[in-house]
């Protein structure tokens, strides 16, 4: 009896052990620790040969180091060693999703659910967050329907809340995603991931007075919580705070112990920073201990374009296709573009369009490859293609901005399809009715399809221009060349329905810009000179 009374302690007593250790793996993780997780879970594993969890964890925490090659073989491994493993189908599911595979995954997704009967909390949430990780094969509904399920189950876990702010997030709906965020910190005010991703929600909404609040606040509760630093970062850097960005995000290095995860996570936001060569001096560091990473070839074939070395930027791109060329789904749509910008460096234009198209075609809601693709067709002056992709860019990207429309505008403008081309700097001058190059080419536009002023559609456009840039001596010197034009087009229509004095008004209006125009001299002269005007 006494016997059974110890082995049952130490068991108790080992298991809470286990409880705790996975946990602060887990912490660890989420930390973005991932070389310390990873140590700690591969000794879990010595003691737990056969728990199917840890497999999972330890597979979830190889995806979060961007290697999904060893996250599948421990998802497979944990199903091997217990074939019941619910969450190990989810993590398989996951690696399916990454590849933009939703039929794959939801099938596994689908089989761990009913494993469970639909009464698994852990394993709904797990599936619903897998669901809305990847945004090539995105489920959002039914990630909802999974956290709405989970929430019923445990209405008290704060996590469950986290997710579906979540899932709001990815549905464009901050104040449903803030509301969750906050019902997650109701139920546990130290729930520093809900903290972490209500910034993250203000930061993508520019909000970065907002973002640095929840940031600081996650600090508050977690002083050694790394990713709230590097989020800091992030924010200080849009706000042009070179100083107090480094300082953050060398604390998160800190934090995170330097490990090679941070250290490219920190070398891609000096690359975002356009500090290519401290982007450079990082890698290097990285490529010292783990020359092999993919993440680090990738970025390093992006840094050196930027920094011009495009022999060794193409050789390292190419490393990165050969290395994928088994599996093209782990190709980013990035990785195309940057292969093409090398590519066209190098003065290959044409095969540069190719792999442009593929980019775009690949990650269709990236605004970035639009741009990319586009302004390389107007390089070979194909105009078709760059309507059609900034068509496509209008059509598929969450948050479309004038300058959108501005550029399609000018790229109709320069192919001759005025009418279409004063549709999009229509909508300029809807979304930024004062800034005063939308309306100069709405004037642009109706001018060229109305060459004989039959109509003068264009004459309120060219007057709204210079009614918003006449406004003092210095925005008239900054705009002189197309206030110039404005007004001479004035002069022209009003000549043309005979109204000389009108004319005559703006030709003198240009002449007080520029003295010198030779045409409006002429103009004056001719109307002094006529009948008409004696």
């Amino acid at each position: 009896m006494k016997k059974n009374i110890i082995i049952t302690l130490l068991t108790l007593f080992s298991s809470n052990i286990y409880s705790q250790s996975l946990k602060e793996a887990i912490r660890l993780n989420e930390n973005e620790q991932q070389e310390a997780a990873a140590a700690m879970y591969q000794q879990l594993l010595l003691t737990e040969p056969n728990n199917g969890t840890l497999y999972y964890y330890y597979g979830e925490n190889f995806i979060d180091a961007e290697n999904p090659e060893q996250a599948s073989v421990a998802f497979q491994k944990g199903l091997e060693k217990d074939p019941t493993s619910a969450l190990n189908l989810i993590g398989q599911a996951e690696i399916k999703l990454m590849a933009g595979d939703l039929v794959g995954g939801k099938l596994l997704i689908d089989k761990a659910v009913m494993m469970g009967n639909g009464k698994n909390a852990l394993v709904l949430m797990e599936a619903g967050e897998a669901y809305i990780s990847y945004k090539r094969a995105q489920d959002l509904i039914n990630a909802q329907n999974y956290f709405e399920a989970a929430a019923k189950l445990e209405p008290k876990n704060p996590e469950v809340y986290n997710l579906l702010g979540d899932l709001y997030s990815e549905l464009n709906n901050g104040t449903m995603a803030a509301t969750n965020y906050n019902k997650a910190l109701d139920l546990d005010k130290n729930q520093v991931k809900a903290l972490l991703h209500k910034g993250q929600l203000y930061k993508r909404a520019t909000n970065y007075e907002g973002a640095l609040i929840e940031f600081e606040n996650a600090i508050k509760i977690d002083a050694n919580f790394a990713p709230a630093y590097r989020e800091l970062g992030e924010v200080y850097f849009a706000q042009k705070k070179t100083t107090e960005a480094n300082t953050s995000y060398k604390k998160y290095l800190e934090l995170s112990k330097n490990n090679t995860f941070a250290r490219l996570r920190y070398a891609f936001f000096l690359y975002n920073s356009g500090d290519f060569k401290g982007a450079q001096a990082e890698l290097d560091l990285v490529n010292k201990v783990d020359s092999a990473n993919l993440y680090m070839m990738r970025i390093m074939s992006y840094v050196a374009h930027e920094n011009a070395l495009n022999d060794t930027a193409l050789k390292t791109i190419q490393k990165v296709f050969s290395i994928t060329d088994a599996d093209t789904t782990r190709r980013y749509g990035k990785d195309y573009a940057y292969y093409g910008k090398i590519l066209s460096a190098l003065g290959n234009d044409s095969l540069a369009v190719i792999f442009l198209e593929k980019a775009v075609s690949i990650d269709a809601r990236n605004a970035e490859l639009y741009d990319d693709l586009a302004k390389m067709a107007m390089k070979l002056k194909n105009y078709d293609l760059a309507i059609k992709t900034y068509q496509a860019k209008i059509s598929n990207v969450s948050k479309v901005i004038s300058a959108d429309f501005y550029n399609l505008g000018k790229v109709l403008y320069s192919n001759k399809n005025y009418l279409e081309a004063d549709t999009a700097f229509s909508k300029v001058t809807e979304l930024s009715p004062s800034w005063p190059y939308g309306h100069i080419y709405r004037g642009r536009a109706l001018s060229q399809d109305d060459s004989l002023f039959t109509t003068n559609a264009a004459l309120p456009h060219y007057q709204k221009f210079i009614e918003l840039t006449s406004v003092d001596e210095a925005s008239i010197a900054k705009y002189s060349r197309e206030l110039i034009e404005a007004n001479s087009y004035i002069a022209v229509s009003y000549l043309r329905q005979k109204d000389l004095k009108k004319s005559l008004e703006y030709w003198n209006k240009v002449l007080a810009i520029d003295p010198k125009v030779q045409q409006a001299i002429e103009a004056i002269k001719i109307i002094k000179e006529s009948k008409e005007y004696k």
